[in-house]
């Protein structure tokens, strides 16, 4: 009967272990910063992007598509007034699957590849310039 009570106890103590570590692994995940890789994002819409719009300067091709509308580039986008990286993600998921003509649709991307883009997005912004002194 001890031996019974000692096994019990112990599968108990490990299964409570794996719970809380697995709370733990959790709660570090959701307190996480959500900012992005932009390295990661650069390389993500170089693959994806450039077929409409031009993501960098260095890209490997102009646009195939060119418009009308003209779709903006990375830069200008970046430093729309009120371009926030959160307001990047926001929109690009709230894109629909398949648009209205003109129009983007949605390049349906997980959470991280959304942060990773719009970090890149956001790290194109021209500096302000730095006070006078």
């Amino acid at each position: 009967m001890k031996r019974k009570i000692l096994f019990v106890s112990a599968i108990v103590a490990v299964a409570a272990g794996w719970a809380f570590a697995t709370h733990m692994q959790t709660a570090h995940a959701q307190t996480k910063p959500a900012t992005g890789d932009p390295a990661a994002g650069r390389s993500l819409a170089l693959r994806a992007c450039t077929g409409c719009h031009i993501v960098a300067s260095d890209q490997p091709f102009k646009p195939v598509f060119t418009g009308p509308p003209h779709p903006p580039d990375f830069k200008d986008i970046a430093n729309r007034p009120n371009v926030t990286a959160a307001a990047l993600q926001r929109h690009l998921a709230s894109l629909p699957a398949v648009p209205q003509r003109p129009g983007m649709a949605n390049p349906v991307l997980t959470g991280e590849q959304l942060r990773d883009v719009s970090a890149f997005i956001v790290g194109l912004r021209d500096k302000p310039a730095a006070p006078a002194q």
